[in-house]
């Protein structure tokens, strides 16, 4: 079981302090009682597979075999493929199936198998080898979707009774739009799980990467933030946390328009723009910023001072 988990999973809970976090990890105990199907729901990369997990651990069947899917899998064949999945069991117990299974991405069953999947749950039991000998099967069934499943349902493409036998217990997991306080607390955990994997000391964080992080959208939610960290880290000198390693670090956005306007007026806007930024990337060191910038270090400061700069703001607890 631990070997099929980690396949898949990096993290061991949900990660993150945000009010709706903390509202699953409190129902986990009742989303994990009796034997009824439970539908998670969420946006790609809101790590739905990790809930689902979550709820077998607290669950009676926690010892019982795991067996995950993906239902696009589960097209026509569907007995065919569900004991390809069952195998290991059945070879030690081939009378009876007991356990939980996943079927991922629901939305992506085809009608055919929807049909095969009602008749399952109705049942309780797949074709045998030989017609007459039907396997017997005890499965609770945890089944993750995104919104796709909604407007499957409204172009009638997938079978809404399905999904109401399929749901007998919701549960949502918001995206990180929706749990923007758990940003940095992802971000770290992620940074100390690949730091230890690729036998690194934890390098402190550069304001500049804090910066990207926060103004970030993270569309793929927390899997981009673990590819993010990966990433990071991979690429960054031993030691250090390299601003260019993430991979929607855009440069681009490096001068704003300058208005019209006196010219001492814009030079010095200019001034502090670039002065800020040097001092983001390299987490409020004045003499690597004074380097990139080919300033003395005294002629930074004084500029700082004029400009009413101060170091302290750049630093995050790093230096």
């Amino acid at each position: 079981m631990k070997t099929l988990w980690e396949e898949y999973l990096i993290q061991k809970d949900l990660v993150g302090n945000s009010p709706a976090i903390y509202q699953i990890r409190r129902a986990l105990a009742t989303l994990a009682k009796g034997n009824q199907p439970v539908l998670i729901n969420g946006e790609p990369g809101t790590e739905k597979l990790l809930l689902a997990k979550l709820i077998i651990d607290h669950s009676l069947r926690k010892d019982a075999p795991v067996f995950i899917t993906d239902a696009a899998k589960l097209t026509k064949t569907f007995d065919h493929e569900l004991q390809s999945i069952f195998n290991r069991q059945i070879a030690t117990s081939p009378e009876k199936i007991f356990g939980t299974l996943i079927i991922q991405n629901l939305e992506y069953l085809d009608k055919e198998a929807q049909a095969r999947t009602m008749s399952f749950l109705q049942g309780g039991y797949l074709e045998g080898a030989e017609p007459s000998s039907p396997l017997a099967v005890d499965l609770r069934i945890l089944s993750t979707a995104s919104d796709k499943l909604n407007e499957s349902i409204k172009e009638g493409l997938f079978d809404a009774e399905l999904q109401l036998a399929l749901s007998a217990i919701m549960v949502k997991l918001p995206s990180i739009r929706e749990r923007k306080q758990d940003i940095l607390i992802l971000f770290d955990y992620f940074l100390n799980y690949f730091c230890d994997k690729m036998d690194r000391i934890v390098p402190p964080m550069p304001f500049e990467i804090y910066h990207q992080i926060l103004k970030y959208n993270w569309p793929g939610n927390v899997k981009e933030i673990e590819n993010a960290v990966r990433s990071l880290v991979s690429n960054s000198p031993e030691g250090q946390l390299s601003v260019e390693a993430l991979p929607f670090f855009d440069d681009s956005e490096a001068f704003h328009r300058v208005e019209l306007s006196d010219l001492n007026h814009a030079v010095s806007k200019l001034e502090r723009e670039m002065i800020e930024r040097a001092l983001r990337r390299f987490a409020g060191n004045q003499s690597r910023a004074a380097q990139v910038l080919q300033l003395s270090e005294p002629n930074l400061r004084f500029k700082m001072k004029r400009l009413g700069i101060y170091k302290d703001d750049f630093t995050m607890g790093s230096e």
